[in-house]
């Protein structure tokens, strides 16, 4: 056998890591909420819901932020919602 191409090795040390997680799926199979945080300071937080569930109007409803930070430490955030209507974002810079 005989190799075509290999992946690089991945410097982990660079990347950033998870360091706090939350998740809320109480209301399954209806409805969750997470919320993640990184060491580089980026951030996610996000929320979906089944509308009008067991319908054939059924659709799926989610709702979020993500924060992050450019190579010059500016700080940035995007919103977004799916839903009915579509996959809409708004980016701002926060700093």
């Amino acid at each position: 056998m005989q190799t075509i191409g290999a992946s690089p090795a991945v410097d982990n040390q660079n990347r950033a890591q998870i360091i706090r997680y939350d998740i809320e799926t109480a209301n399954l199979p209806n409805s969750y909420r997470f919320h993640y945080d990184g060491t580089d300071g980026s951030s996610r937080t996000e929320e979906g819901a089944i509308l009008n569930p067991g319908t054939k109007d059924a659709a799926l409803d989610v709702a979020g932020a993500v924060r992050w930070y450019d190579a010059k430490g500016h700080l940035y955030q995007m919103t977004y919602k799916a839903g009915k209507r579509g996959y809409r974002t708004i980016i701002k810079k926060l700093s």
